[in-house]
This record gives C-alpha cells, structure tokens and sequence, in this order.
C-alpha cells in the first residue's frame, strides 16, 4: 500500500523537475498571461497534457521505439529549433516596431492552443522526455506498484504541472500592476529571447544527431 501511494509524490518530484527548467512553455505562459490572466497557467497545461496522453498513448502501441530513433529526433528537433528562431525573430521585430507588445505572434493563440503547440513542433524535448526518461520512470512505477501505482504517479506529474505554471501565470498577473507598461514589455522581451535561444539551442543539440 505504501509503495502504491508513495508514487503520487514520487511523480510530483520528477515532473516538478521538468516544469521548473526554462522552456517554451514557460516563456509563452509569462507572455500570454498579462494579456489573458492567471487563468493562462491551468489553460496552457490543459494542452501540455493532452500532448502528454497521446505520448503515452503511442508509446503503449509500440511506437515508443520511432520516438526513441536518432534520425526522428534529429528531425523533428532541427524543425522545432527552426520555427523557436523564428518566433525569436518575430517577436523581437514586432517588439522593436509596436507599441503595444501583447500582439506577438508568440502569444496570439488561445492558451490551450498554446500549451498543445509548445509542447510539440515548439518544444520536442517534450516527446523525447517522454520517450526516454518517462517511459524508464513510469514502468518502474508499474513494477513497484502496478497500474495503480502508475495512476498515481500520473496525477503527480500532472499536478506538479499544473501548480507550477498557475503560480507562474498569478506571479506575472499579480506583477504587472506593479511593473507597468515598461515592464510588461520587459517580460515580452525576456520570453521572446528566451524562444530565440532555445531556437539556437534545439538546432545544435539535434543537429549534432545528424553527424
């Protein structure tokens, strides 16, 4: 029984170690919510974990071992680091031309939307978590405690998840009444450097798979 229920935080633990690495989906989520609220957090990981479900969902089908293949990764995180660059460009060319910062092509996407997008084509290391490290965690769950073992160390994931960017988002909502015009734009700045340079990032990381 106890190894059963120790799963739950056994899974807090190790998603709260993913979600707190800066990424897209932290980026996009300080972007989006001074202009749609502290609700952005909950709403982007809505979309992060439907992503996550049809993961584990083709890793159940066997197709963990495509997800798994050097040439897919290599792939799929070349085209990711692609459009983040791009996003960075962007971003940064409607920053530096519009006054009013919050219509980023980044952020213009319903945070569900968003919270899918930035956990695929915009942020691959998702796939390859799951495919690589996620896969090693969770049978070992399944070992220890069964199926039920691996319910409960999903909830812990997926909460780990949600509490981490709903304090993001309330953090920047709360801040900008603070802040101001000038920092709104301050943030916008640092999220849209941060895509460029996990853009730049992405394209070395796979493209070293290549050779």
């Amino acid at each position: 029984m106890i190894q059963t229920l120790i799963q739950l935080p056994i899974g807090f633990i190790i998603g709260l170690s993913g979600s707190l690495i800066p990424g897209p989906l932290l980026a996009y989520t300080m972007a989006k919510s001074p202009d749609y609220g502290a609700r952005t957090g909950p709403l982007a990981v809505v979309g992060h974990v439907l992503v996550e479900l049809v993961i584990l969902s083709l890793i159940s089908l066997g197709l963990g071992v495509i997800l798994q293949a050097s040439t897919f990764q290599a792939g799929f995180g070349l085209f990711g680091g692609v459009m983040l660059v791009l996003l960075g460009f962007d971003g940064i060319s409607k920053l530096r031309k519009n006054p009013s910062p919050s219509k980023m092509v980044a952020t213009k996407h319903h945070p569900v939307l968003g919270g899918i997008l930035y956990s695929t084509i915009l942020n691959p290391t998702v796939i390859f978590w799951w495919a690589t490290i996620g896969v090693a965690t969770i049978m070992e769950a399944y070992l220890v405690a069964s199926l039920a073992g691996v319910v409960l160390w999903l909830v812990g994931h997926f909460l780990s998840d949600l509490i981490w960017f709903s304090l993001v988002s309330l953090s920047v909502v709360k801040g900008k009444k603070v802040i101001g015009v000038r920092g709104y734009r301050a943030i916008l700045s640092f999220c849209t450097l941060l895509l460029f340079v996990l853009g730049v990032y992405f394209l070395f990381k796979y493209g070293q798979l290549l050779f």
